[in-house]
């Protein structure tokens, strides 16, 4: 079979291999890293898939086993776990108090007192005595002014020695009135009154906004992070099939030279090619010790000696998909946490500007009091009811309303640095969703290069083969042949993860990262 069509079975056979299914486009990865044949003219053949078996790592005395871990455990923990979501809902509970903290504005007050007095003289009056009893009940209207019900009583005693005589006197009276104070100028109107439950709803709004960014942040990092550990996954793969190619090779040589058809110095080159692909074994290991301890701080997995190692669970390739960036340009300026959270501060700062621009009117005020009372002299046992009806009208201007205008400005002020932000931020976005389209688009076309590259490094590496068997090449030769079909292959698998960063990338950046994970906030 010729190394073309042994690409394509073990291709085929990689391609019906069933993956782990995930809410990722997730489909099969192309093993891409072969085994000599073995024997002088043999061809090399692509190495059996290896999905989910956790390779034996020299590493094992400090990672220990590991442990095969998939995205939506990964995911699972850290939705649950991380501070950070904690925080932001800690913050959704202090907004939510801040909005009924606000809407208390119409709330009732009721209010009442007691008040006693007593005086006693050597002249001609001996002793006062006199008692009063008050209550209000009042509240703030939406017109910005205030409604109030005042009842009032009182009692008092009066004892009078004159000439000898001694007299008393007792006097009673009550009032009940309905008083109306409003604003007509400054603070009249319900959006002076629902200002401060306006400015708590927008910071409702920013601290909503703040917790999807912080989830959408989180779950782009382990996605990510995941990905570096797959990354390096397959880069120890290929490196230690690149390994066994060469010390397939030495023990051909040795054979070789056993029988006298091949100089012991062609074992040079082997030696020193295994010993250099051994020491890059060895730093794939540690670099999957990195990523697994890496992804256990994300997520809060124990760390412990002995139990440190993570091996993925899936195994990655581009799958056919189309991009229409306008549409993606305008679902990321739709979904962006950045801008959601500058609205909410344009919101906040136009807000402030109606307060403050209030603010320079001047305040004329209009009070009416009306309602009925009733009194019993001393000089009559007759009780004598009457009404009580008050108007007034105040007026207060600050000469120059220096304060109040520089306040305006400043609100002003900040409200333009906000769209200014705002429409630097949707430059970035497109900036951001171009680069990111613009990626992944060149790591399909990388990845098909790579594929071709490995295909004709293989009947390179073949006919280098057959060249040695014919004594027309030296193993320094065929040892070159694998270096670029390691090379080739690596470039295949690091294109495959670069797809899904950038993917991954993308997709946190119009929003779309949390549903395709199946994540949801409260």
């Amino acid at each position: 079979m010729t190394p073309r069509a042994r690409l394509f079975v073990a291709l085929s056979l990689a391609l019906t291999t069933p993956a782990t299914a995930i809410a990722d486009p997730v489909l099969t990865a192309i093993r891409l890293a072969p085994q000599d044949g073995g024997g002088g003219s043999g061809g090399a053949t692509p190495a059996a898939p290896t999905t989910g078996a956790a390779p034996a790592p020299m590493l094992a005395d400090v990672a220990g086993p590991a442990r095969a871990v998939g995205l939506p455990e990964l995911l699972e923990l850290a939705v649950r776990q991380a501070p950070v979501l904690a925080q932001a809902r800690i913050d959704l509970e202090v907004a939510e108090a801040q909005i009924a903290q606000a809407q208390a504005w119409s709330d009732w007050a009721l209010g009442a007192g007691v008040a006693g007095s007593t005086r006693v003289t050597g002249g001609a009056i001996s002793r006062q005595d006199g008692i009063s009893v008050s209550a209000d009940l009042g509240r703030r209207i939406s017109t910005g002014g205030t409604v109030a019900l005042h009842a009032e009583g009182g009692w008092s005693r009066q004892d009078v020695a004159l000439g000898g005589v001694e007299t008393t006197t007792r006097n009673y009276d009550a009032r009940l009135s309905l008083g109306l104070t409003q604003p007509l100028l400054r603070g009249r109107g319900r959006a002076q009154v629902e200002a401060s439950t306006r400015i708590a709803l927008t910071s409702r709004s920013a601290a909503d906004v703040a917790s999807r960014a912080a989830a959408i942040a989180l779950v782009r990092d382990l996605v990510l992070g995941y990905l570096d550990l797959i990354s390096a996954e397959r880069d120890l793969e290929i490196r230690r099939a690149s390994l066994a190619l060469a010390q397939e090779r030495l023990r051909v040589t040795a054979a070789g030279i056993d029988k006298g058809g091949i100089a012991r110095a062609e074992l040079i080159p082997v030696e020193q090619a295994i010993a250099t692909r051994e020491e890059e074994v060895l730093g794939g290991e540690l670099t999957i010790l990195d990523q697994s301890l890496a992804l256990r701080r994300q997520v809060g997995l124990p760390i412990a000696p002995g139990e440190l190692a993570l091996t993925s669970t899936i195994d990655l390739a581009i799958p056919a998909q189309r991009w229409d960036q306008a549409a993606l340009v305008a679902a990321a300026a739709a979904n962006s946490p950045e801008l959601a959270r500058l609205a909410a501060l344009e919101a906040g700062a136009t807000i402030e500007i109606e307060v403050t621009e209030n603010g320079l009117l001047p305040a004329l005020d209009l009070a009416v009091t009306l309602g009925p009372s009733a009194v019993r002299p001393a000089s009559s046992n007759e009780i004598d009811p009457g009404i009580t009806a008050s108007i007034s009208l105040t007026y207060q201007q600050s000469l120059g309303r220096h304060a109040a205008r520089a306040q305006v400005r400043r609100a002003r002020a900040q409200r333009e640095g906000v769209r200014v932000s705002a429409a630097d931020v949707r430059n970035q976005i497109v900036e951001a969703v171009t680069r990111t389209v613009a990626q992944i688009q060149v790591a399909e076309r990388r990845y098909a290069i790579a594929v071709r590259a490995v295909d004709l490094a293989e009947q390179n590496l073949a006919v280098e083969h057959a060249r040695f068997s014919l004594g027309k090449s030296r193993n320094v030769d065929v040892l070159t042949r694998q270096d670029e079909l390691r090379s080739a292959q690596l470039r295949a698998a690091r294109a495959i993860i670069d797809w899904h960063r950038a993917s991954a990338v993308l997709a946190a950046l119009t929003g779309e990262i949390l549903p395709r994970y199946g994540i949801a906030l409260p």
